[in-house]
């Protein structure tokens, strides 16, 4: 029989082995990391109801998605060395009681996460009233909670404390009233974005100064003064304001008035209309403006809207034409005399001649970065670049660039970051991307550009190839993203596995070459020249008999079912239905082949478009970024080319938008260049002539 003792000895071997086995069952639930030289454990998404035993010096604790619906000191039991926790996420875990003090043993924590947590408002006011007692706490965020309102009386609890950075977003609140930062005596950043927010009422604060107002439904931009007046402001410490997103329509300087000390303004995505003169004079440290997506049908930026000496950023990003944007290409950017960064994007350039280039960005010698996305500009950089001699960073991703000259790049010796991805390059000569340059860059992007691989690109290559090989990562998306397009033999290679033999690259001499060629060449075409000469007046009059028998030679008929068949995507069918059938059906009675209406049911798709396009005696391809980016579409593109090569069925093309860099693959390029397209257009006149060059068309 075993004794006593010998029962308790193995009834602690037991408990251990379960201890053990707990500890071992949460390391695999969790994942640990180290990040910024932080101890991080990630316990998300587990389904948990516990907090698994954690190591000591665990430094942030992730423990979002998972079901604690309870807290108390002891749901942190687990956890080996509180004082080291200074992050603590519990996001998404349906929380609804929270009793008094549940934190208290964190007394090193900083960052707090409650977000979408059911906690009862009760329970969420006294713990606000707790955290107090956290001396270091910085930050606290409690996005979209469902069971309480903003309100001053949620926060009337709580003591002095520490608290810089508050998050409230995702609630829907009409009306705002900002008093409850009375509570929170050291707040210097405020987040109350996406609240559905139309009316706020501000109250004073004198530590704040970074305020988000974005995506609410403001009409109007807040008014930041007491009284009225420049003197009193709610806000006069305030360095960053953004209100991205709302509905506010118009912006003069006078809504400024109060923010004298504002560094970084964003109010893109608002339907504004007009930037008028002097919008910024009221703003005299304002150092980055950021007007991104602007959402009015049309923007006018007056000649003297950016004037000011203090701003060293500007970003302006907005779908339309320049020449409709700025009211003056000679003074827009004249009056900013310490501009070091502008990023255009989405403002297309097309249209504008070099002189235009020149008077528009002659004022920015002294800039260090300039970017411009999508702005369609297919001139050689160097009209952009004239100008701006002390550049660091040049950046004219997704546009129409093909070709780069000797003179692009010459004698641009602060040139460190540059990138051309996404742009219409095929060949690069050694000279025009000189090694000086090279050597000098600390960054190079040239991906996703249709380059050939031929001997004109062997440099290119090899110095890419040895860039890679000394692990100096200058040459970004290298080599996943450089892909040859042609010759046919070598399309879709990566650049990497593209190589030379000597004699590919290194033929003859050309004299030696023509004096090989010339010599068999001037016997074959004298001998030619000769006999057509002889035989002259019999070749033109076979030639005359020919033509007299094609003139009367009669041509079989095909009974086609359909006029034409309309190849389009399924996010364009509006257009279709709207616009291309009332006129090409109603007024000019053809008969049209679209997939919605005309297509078998039951039957494979694909059979569905071979049989129709057949049954076409033309086939219209209606060209959008949707259409691009569809296989079914492409399919429909190749059976057309195919048609148009072998049995030469009429292909007509409509441009309905401009297709990005990134959605032109190879059969669409090859269609740009052996198609011409008819370009739709929202201006009255425009579709006037639209129409009539299809119709046009399709009478043939």
């Amino acid at each position: 029989m075993m004794t006593e003792g010998t029962l308790s000895f193995l009834l602690f071997l037991v408990m251990c082995m379960v201890t053990e086995s707990i500890s071992t069952e949460g390391k695999k639930e969790c994942r640990e990391r180290i990040i910024h030289n932080q101890n991080v454990l990630n316990c998300s998404h587990r389904s948990l109801s516990y907090i698994p035993k954690t190591e000591k010096h665990v430094m942030d604790l992730i423990f979002n998605f998972n079901d604690l619906r309870n807290i108390s000191s002891e749901t942190f039991g687990n956890i080996s060395d509180p004082d080291s926790l200074i992050s603590l996420e519990l996001d998404h875990n349906n929380i609804q009681n929270v009793s008094r003090r549940a934190l208290d043993k964190f007394q090193n924590l900083k960052n707090l996460h409650l977000s979408h947590n059911p906690i009862y408002y009760v329970n969420m006011k006294n713990m606000l009233g707790d955290l107090s007692n956290l001396k270091f706490l910085s930050k606290l965020v409690m996005n979209e909670i469902s069971t309480i309102t903003i309100q001053k009386d949620l926060f009337s609890l709580m003591k002095t404390n520490q608290i810089k950075t508050l998050e409230i977003s995702h609630y829907n609140m009409k009306t705002l009233s900002m008093d409850f930062i009375e509570n929170f005596n050291s707040l210097t950043a405020l987040y109350l974005n996406s609240n559905q927010i139309e009316n706020i009422k501000l109250s004073l604060s004198k530590h704040l100064k970074h305020l988000y107002l974005n995506y609410n439904k403001l009409k109007s931009f807040p008014d930041f003064s007491i009284c009225g007046t420049e003197k009193d402001c709610y806000f006069p410490n305030l360095e960053n304001l953004t209100v991205q997103g709302n509905d506010i329509t118009e912006i003069g300087f006078d809504n400024f008035k109060c923010l004298m000390k504002l560094k970084t303004l964003e109010f893109g995505r608002n339907p504004i209309k007009i930037l008028p003169n002097n919008l910024l004079s009221k703003l005299p440290n304002l150092e980055i403006l950021q007007l991104r997506f602007l959402r009015a049908n049309y923007l006018t930026v007056e000649r003297l809207a950016f004037k000011s000496t203090s701003l060293k950023m500007l970003h302006i990003e907005y779908t339309r034409p320049a020449t409709e944007v700025f009211e003056s290409f000679t003074d827009t950017f004249r009056f900013l005399p310490n501009l070091k960064s502008l990023r255009l994007g989405s403002m297309s350039m097309l249209l504008l001649t070099n002189q235009q280039f020149s008077t528009l960005l002659s004022p920015l010698a002294n800039i260090s970065s300039f970017k411009c996305f999508k702005c369609l500009i297919s001139q050689d950089p160097k009209v952009i670049l004239i100008h701006m001699r002390n550049v660091i960073k040049f950046d004219l991703s997704s546009n129409r660039i093909t070709t780069l000259s000797d003179e692009t790049f010459k004698n641009y010796k602060h040139l460190r970051y540059l990138s051309l991805r996404y742009n219409a390059i095929a060949v690069i000569q050694e000279s025009a991307l000189p090694m000086s340059l090279l050597n000098n860059l600390h960054s190079l992007d040239l991906s996703q550009n249709p380059f050939v691989c031929d001997c004109n690109l062997e440099w290119l290559i090899k110095w890419m190839r040895t860039m890679h090989s000394k692990e100096k990562r200058i040459i970004t998306r290298y080599p996943q993203e450089y892909v040859c397009s042609l010759p046919v033999e070598k399309s879709k290679l990566r650049l990497s596995d593209i190589s030379f033999t000597y004699k590919e690259c290194h033929p003859w001499s050309p004299w030696i070459w023509v004096a090989i060629i010339a010599s068999p060449c001037v016997i074959v075409i004298g001998i030619t020249v000769l006999i057509l000469y002889r035989n002259r007046w019999n070749i033109k009059h076979y030639i005359f008999l020919l033509r007299k028998r094609r003139n009367y030679q009669n041509i079989n008929g095909h009974n086609f079912v359909y006029d034409a068949f309309v190849g389009y995507e399924a996010e364009d069918s509006a257009w279709v239905r709207r616009r291309l059938l009332p006129v090409l059906e109603e007024e000019e009675g053809l008969k049209l082949c679209i997939h919605e209406r005309d297509f078998q049911p039951g039957a494979f798709i694909n059979d569905n478009i071979v049989t129709n396009i057949d049954k076409s005696e033309k086939i219209i391809l209606v060209l959008t970024n949707g259409f691009a980016r569809s296989e079914w579409c492409m399919f429909e593109l190749k059976v057309s080319h195919s048609k148009l090569i072998k049995d030469e069925t009429e292909l007509v093309v409509i441009l309905l938008e401009n297709i990005d860099g990134r959605n032109m693959n190879h059969s669409l390029k090859v269609l740009f260049d052996t198609t011409t397209y008819i370009e739709w257009t929202e201006d009255v006149a425009g579709q006037q002539l639209f129409w009539v060059k299809l119709k046009n068309v399709l009478k043939k």
